[in-house]
């Protein structure tokens, strides 16, 4: 009798722990609650483009190699204790992604913020509709930010957040209250490759800063040199690392006899890390 594996959530940790679950013989059914597969490769590649890396080709193959094995696909529904208790799987692998972190800071709630996790759920919504090379073509046209923008946080969130913002004509400032910039960026290749960019585009970036307030002139600031400063912005933006999101796999501990969380629900990182997790935790059911 095979294995009967549920996998809650359809990004790159999700899929890969289903192919490679299907290829070891067990029978699988993938959840998401999205209307379409790739998670965060999809609003990730809005962001990032398809020139560096085209994330939509890779979507596309998880969709033929989940078909090709007789994946069972389940778009459109959430899964809760009560799912997975009427589903009686063997195996549940939570894949439900990160949760958005958003700094404690004065004035947080200020009509001038975009929190990341409003942005991405905006993105979700016209990803419902529109294919991610849409949105890319899209998104010169209109966006819901203004043209000044500072940015919360200089990790590689941030810095392509930049990149992004940049391209489409936006004035961009990035103030990162750790102690480098591009923290996440591939040290390498990546990394001196964007920052140098940036520079080049006349990007503000400034690390080691304390975040004071946001008012309805910006985001001020004291500066690693103790100097308080205002920087005035129409939209300040975060984009402030993921947090693992534990709260599904907490619910379902004890409610099949393996349960397992990965990806950005178990450690959030970049999609290549996602992956490899999927990869494990289905060589090891």
């Amino acid at each position: 009798m095979r294995t009967q594996v549920a996998i809650i959530g359809g990004g790159p940790a999700g899929m890969e722990a289903a192919r490679v679950a299907a290829l070891r013989g067990h029978k699988v059914t993938l959840y998401d609650k999205e209307n379409k597969l790739g998670g965060s490769m999809n609003l990730a590649a809005v962001v990032k483009g398809t020139d560096r890396e085209d994330l939509p080709a890779i979507v596309r193959y998880f969709k033929t190699q989940l078909k090709k094995l007789g994946v069972e696909v389940r778009l459109g529904q959430e899964v809760n204790k009560a799912t997975v208790q009427e589903l009686k799987p063997d195996v549940v692998i939570v894949a439900a992604g990160g949760k958005h972190a958003v700094p404690e800071v004065p004035g947080i709630g200020n009509r001038k913020v975009k929190t990341s996790e409003q942005l991405h759920r905006q993105l979700k919504g016209y990803l419902r509709y529109f294919s991610p090379q849409t949105l890319i073509w899209l998104t010169h046209i209109w966006l819901p930010v203004g043209k000044k923008d500072v940015i919360m946080g200089g990790n590689i969130q941030g810095c392509q957040t930049a990149e992004f913002l940049v391209k489409r004509g936006k004035k961009v400032a990035i103030v990162e209250n750790g102690q480098e910039i591009g923290n996440g960026l591939l040290v390498n290749l990546i990394r001196p490759q964007l920052l140098d960019w940036l520079d080049k585009k006349n990007v503000p970036m400034m690390a080691g800063v304390k975040y004071e307030e946001i008012t309805d002139k910006g985001l001020t600031v004291t500066t690693k040199e103790g100097k308080k400063q205002t920087l005035e912005a129409d939209t300040v933006l975060t984009a402030i690392p993921l947090q693992p999101n534990t709260q599904l796999f907490d619910s379902l501990k004890g409610m099949a006899p393996e349960v397992y969380a990965i990806g950005d629900s178990k450690e959030p990182g970049l999609i290549v890390d996602a992956i490899a997790d999927g990869s494990r935790i289905a060589r090891a059911i």
